[in-house]
C-alpha cells in the first residue's frame, strides 16, 4: 500500500510539473509578438546608435620615474663630528618606490597638469567647450595611470583620433619632465637645494664675522701683523673662498680653476716674507677680549662655511647620481586599431537584455489578465485599493 501511494503521489508531482511547463509554453506562444517584436526593435535602435558613435583609439606609454638613490651626504654626515648640525644641513629620508611612483601618479591627475595639458594641445577646441572643469572632466576621463610592480608607470589615453591619443599620451610625459625640476619631486634635489640655502647663508655669516674683525682692528689699533699682512690675509681668504666654489662647478683642469689656485700660491708665499719681517703691535691691550670673541666668531663661520660647503658638494653629488630625468621606456606610438566601442557585443547584449523583458512582460500581462478573470482575485484588488486610497 505505502508503495502504491508514493508511486501516485511522484506521478501527481510530474503531472503538476509538466502542466506548469505547459503553462509557460502557453504564455510564451501567446505573447510571441511582443517576445520577437521587442528584441527585433531594440536590435535595430542599438544598431543605429553603435555604428553612429566613432571608434576609439589607445594610446600608451611606459616610463620609468627618477629612483631614489643612496644618500652619500647621510653617509658622510654620520662620521662627522659635528652630527647635529650636518644632520640639519642634509634633510630628511626619503620614501620607497612605491611612494615615490605614487607621487608622480597624483601630479599627472592633478588639476594643474589637467591644465597644462589642456593649453598646451588647445583641447577647449577639441572638445568644443571654454569651460575648464568640463574639458578637465573629459581629458581625465580619457587618461588613466597605472603603477606597476617592477616600479613602471603606464599611462593610457583614448581619443577618436589616434594620433591625437599618441600626442596626449606622449605630452604628458614631456610636460612631467618639464615640471620635474620646478616641483623638486626627488629627494636629491630637494637636499641639493636646501644645501645651496645654507651655503649662502654660511658665506654671508663668514663674511660679516670677516668684517667685524677688520673694522675691530681698524678702531681698536690691536694689530696681530702689519697692515700689508692683514691686507694679504683678506686677499687670501677671499681667494680660498673662489678656489672652494669653482670646485663645485668645475674640475681641477678647468683655466679659472689653475689662474685662481695659482694666485692662492703666489698670496701665500708673499705673506710668508712679510711675516718673517714683522711682529705683534699692539695699541691697545684692553681690548685683547673683544678681538678673542671677534676671532672665535670667525672661525665658527669658517667651520659652518667649509661644512656647508662640504655638504653642497655631496648633495650635488647625490643629484647627478640620482637620474633625475624620467627614462621613457615605451614612447607611444599611433594605435593602427581601434579599442572600441565593440559594436558586435553592444548590440548583442542589448537584444539578451530585451528578449528577457519582454519576456517578464508577457508574464505580467498573462498574470494580470487572470487576476481580472477571477472575481475572488478582482475584490481583493479593490480592497487592497481602499486601504491605499488617500484621502
Amino acid at each position: 500500500m505505502l508503495n502504491t501511494e508514493t508511486l501516485e503521489e511522484q506521478k501527481e508531482t510530474g503531472k503538476e510539473f509538466e502542466i506548469n511547463l505547459l503553462d509557460v509554453a502557453i504564455v510564451l506562444a501567446k505573447h510571441i509578438k511582443l517576445i520577437v517584436a521587442l528584441p527585433v526593435i531594440t536590435a535595430f535602435i542599438s544598431m543605429i546608435v553603435a555604428y553612429q558613435s566613432p571608434d576609439i583609439y589607445t594610446a600608451d606609454t611606459t616610463f620609468m620615474p627618477p629612483k631614489p638613490a643612496a644618500s652619500v651626504s647621510s653617509m658622510v654626515s654620520s662620521l662627522s663630528s659635528l652630527s647635529n648640525v650636518s644632520g640639519m644641513l642634509s634633510g630628511g629620508g626619503g620614501g620607497g618606490i612605491s611612494g615615490q611612483n605614487d607621487t608622480y601618479i597624483a601630479v599627472l591627475n592633478s588639476r594643474t597638469m589637467l591644465d597644462e595639458m589642456i593649453k598646451h594641445f588647445n583641447l577647449h577646441s577639441v572638445y568644443k567647450t571654454n569651460s575648464k572643469e568640463q574639458a578637465r572632466r573629459i581629458l581625465s576621463g580619457q587618461t588613466s595611470v597605472k603603477s606597476s610592480k617592477e616600479g613602471l608607470i603606464h599611462l593610457q589615453v583614448t581619443d577618436t583620433n589616434p594620433k591625437r591619443a599618441a600626442l596626449l599620451a606622449n605630452g604628458y610625459v614631456e610636460v612631467l619632465q618639464q615640471k620635474n625640476n620646478e616641483l623638486a619631486l626627488t629627494e636629491a634635489s630637494q637636499r641639493r637645494r636646501f644645501a645651496e640655502e645654507e651655503f649662502l647663508k654660511a658665506k654671508n655669516r663668514l663674511s660679516d664675522a670677516e668684517i667685524a674683525v677688520k673694522a675691530l682692528q681698524e678702531k681698536s689699533g690691536l694689530i696681530t701683523v702689519g697692515s700689508q699682512i692683514a691686507a694679504l690675509q683678506t686677499m687670501i681668504k677671499s681667494t680660498e673662498r673662489q678656489l672652494s666654489e669653482l670646485s663645485i662647478y668645475s674640475t681641477e683642469n678647468n683655466p679659472d680653476y689653475i689662474k685662481t689656485r695659482q694666485k692662492l700660491y703666489n698670496l701665500q708665499a708673499e705673506i710668508g716674507k712679510a711675516q718673517a719681517g714683522s711682529g705683534y703691535i699692539s695699541k691697545a691691550p684692553e681690548r685683547i677680549l673683544d678681538f678673542t670673541h671677534k676671532t672665535r666668531d670667525l672661525k665658527y663661520a669658517e667651520a659652518l662655511y667649509q661644512m656647508a660647503y662640504q655638504q653642497l658638494t655631496l648633495a650635488s653629488i647625490d643629484e647627478s647620481k640620482a637620474g633625475s630625468s624620467i627614462r621613457v621606456i615605451d614612447r607611444a606610438i599611433v594605435p593602427e586599431q581601434k579599442s572600441g566601442p565593440f559594436r558586435r557585443n553592444t548590440i548583442l547584449i542589448a537584444v539578451i537584455m530585451a528578449l528577457f523583458i519582454s519576456v517578464i512582460i508577457a508574464f505580467i500581462i498573462e498574470a494580470y489578465h487572470r487576476v481580472q478573470a477571477n472575481k475572488e482575485s478582482v475584490a481583493q484588488l479593490k480592497k487592497i485599493k481602499s486601504y491605499l486610497h488617500w484621502k
